[in-house]
């Protein structure tokens, strides 16, 4: 008896690839943890991630530097 494909085969790699043709850079979980600082010495996943940003602070920044402010006059 074959067995079922996983989430992982169904879905995440197929997102995966989909992001990847249209130009999005896949990083690794070790390194995304890294640039979105995750404590290392937490016991848990939960005590890792519990002060870790919901974005790599290093490319938000660049890219909102990078990005024109737009001004709108009012009155």
């Amino acid at each position: 008896m074959a067995t079922k494909p996983g989430e992982h085969k169904t879905v995440q790699a197929r997102i995966l690839k989909y992001a990847q043709e249209i130009g999005w850079t896949y990083v690794p979980r070790a390194e995304a943890e890294r640039r979105r600082g995750f404590d290392a010495a937490g016991a848990t996943p939960e005590e890792r991630a519990r002060k870790a940003s919901l974005f790599f602070g290093d490319l938000l920044h660049t890219q909102v530097r990078a990005s024109p402010l737009e001004h709108t006059q009012t009155g």
